[in-house]
């Protein structure tokens, strides 16, 4: 059986970095205070609450 895939999706610079690298565990995303730095999806497999998954920060609205 595949993994759930969790998807943040929002509009730009309000926190979507801050909240992947928070559930991942380790600062992956690029964090600035300038909107569109991440430009690219970055996927990550975590473990929450001993949910295993793959998370996507997509980076644009």
């Amino acid at each position: 059986m595949s993994k759930p895939i969790v998807a943040i999706i929002g509009k730009p610079n309000v926190g979507k970095s801050t909240f992947f690298n928070y559930i991942v565990g380790k600062r992956i995303s690029i964090v600035e205070d300038t909107p569109g730095v991440t430009r690219d999806r970055v996927y990550a497999e975590t473990n929450w609450r001993g949910k295993t998954f793959t998370m996507i920060d997509t980076g644009r609205d």
